[in-house]
């Protein structure tokens, strides 16, 4: 057996599995979900970035590493796109803009990312772009909502770039989404007064308590189920052990994308046994190498 066939093989068995739970796809996988797999607070907090982008404000986004803020951002600039392409109305429509902010090294370099973005010609001198987006509320009915991922973590000096933030923050129907680490975000902005006094709303990412981690988790899990209608209780509410479910979020350490992934291999490993995910499971899909395991001691 070749590897190409003994990977098809095994992917029709987890595919198989699967159905046999009455799931249509890995509920832990990656791909952005709709807002109803997003716990409760979680589309509270998302609802309010959201309203921050469509009303032409400045908010901040910040949390720990695997918080899930990329995410966020990634699920909100889709969201705002398929809105946008819904709606007939201009004047309702926003156009979202997501800039990956550790990439680039100078204010010129992010003006030039966000033109791209919107699928114009960035090769123009720095204040014919800039024009165009001072002269956007005059000359377009759409809001622009300009979404930066680990802002603080740019190559670019805090100062030229807050200052370039601070002139955008300023220009009508144009929002802006900050995200980054918490600390870095607040040294970041401490640098840039005039810029944090604009902003009109801040959310900070927790570590989700267990109980969150569980519903993060069945909130994925129904929206990946196939609609059962034999009565009773839906099968994939079955797939993950009591002693699994703490397994997970003692691996995970309340992080939600840390969750997901020892889920994700844990329900690899449960297709391959044809069995619950159990605390067994949950440890034998997500063990570290030996090398791991020794560097707090490095």
């Amino acid at each position: 057996m070749t590897l190409w066939e003994e990977k098809l093989g095994k992917e029709e068995k987890f595919e198989s599995f699967l159905r046999k739970w009455w799931l249509c796809r890995d509920p832990f996988s990656f791909d952005l979900p709709a807002p109803e797999a997003f716990v409760p607070f979680q589309r509270e907090e998302l609802m309010r970035l959201k309203q921050v982008l469509t009303s032409g404000k400045v908010g901040v986004l910040t949390g720990g590493l695997g918080m899930g803020k990329t995410t966020v951002c990634e699920f909100l600039t889709v969201a705002l796109r398929e809105e946008s392409l819904l709606s007939t109305d201009p004047a309702s429509q926003v156009i979202p803009v997501f800039i990956h902010g550790a990439v680039y090294k100078s204010a010129d370099e992010f003006l030039r990312a966000i033109i791209h973005s919107l699928g114009l010609d960035a090769s123009k001198d720095s204040a014919t772009l800039f024009e165009f987006l001072r002269r956007w509320p005059l000359e377009h009915r759409e809001k622009l909502a300009i979404i930066i991922d680990d802002v603080p973590e740019s190559r670019a000096d805090y100062l030229e770039i807050g200052e370039f933030f601070r002139v955008l923050a300023d220009l009508p129907q144009i929002s802006m989404l900050l995200n980054g680490e918490k600390k870095q975000m607040e040294r970041f902005l401490d640098k840039i007064p005039a810029l944090r006094d604009r902003i009109e709303f801040w959310v900070s990412l927790r570590p989700f308590s267990f109980q969150a981690i569980q519903d993060l988790l069945k909130y994925r899990i129904k929206y990946a189920s196939i609609p059962f209608s034999y009565g009773g209780e839906h099968p994939a509410n079955q797939l993950i052990t009591p002693d699994g479910w703490v397994a997970i979020y003692d691996w995970s350490d309340g992080r939600p994308r840390e969750a997901l992934k020892a889920a994700a291999r844990a329900l690899r490993l449960a297709a391959l046994l044809d069995t619950r995910i159990s605390e067994w499971v949950v440890k034998r899909a997500n063990r570290r190498p030996w090398w791991k395991r020794f560097l707090p001691f490095f």
